[in-house]
């Protein structure tokens, strides 16, 4: 049995979902950085590709829009927000968009999207980079 830490195990499960289903693809910020996505995204663009691995412009919005616009069409898009303090900017698609549709069309269109937020690893960001706002996603 191999060991993983927690970082390696987030990055195999990632790795797995895009060998196993074509449609999978990563949008964010930073994830060709390790300084943003540490180890947990770790040469996954060297090895899929950068039409798969979409390094996105800082636009929470905007990247999260086109999330679920394109799960909306038969994608399974995962979102990375490397900062939990800037998903805020994201609430009205997820709110207002991916939240709904499936009732919007009476259960006839999903939206499978998966929104991975990150708070800030160790201490060094302070407080606009620190905030653990998933309660509010939570509830």
């Amino acid at each position: 049995m191999r060991q993983l830490n927690y970082a390696g195990a987030i990055c195999e499960a990632h790795r797995q979902l895009l060998e196993s289903d074509p449609r999978v693809f990563l949008i964010g910020q930073g994830l060709w950085s390790p300084w943003y996505a540490g180890s947990s995204l770790q040469d996954l663009d060297k090895q899929f590709g950068r039409g798969r691995v979409i390094d996105s412009p800082v636009s929470e919005n905007a990247t999260t829009g086109a999330a679920i616009g394109a799960a909306i069409a038969g994608m399974r898009p995962i979102v990375f927000h490397p900062r939990m303090d800037f998903i805020l900017l994201a609430v009205d698609p997820i709110v207002n968009q991916a939240a709904n549709w499936s009732y919007v069309f009476g259960g006839r269109l999903n939206v499978p999207v998966v929104i991975r937020a990150v708070i800030n690893r160790r201490g060094e960001q302070g407080a606009q980079h620190s905030q653990a706002l998933q309660a509010m996603f939570g509830h």
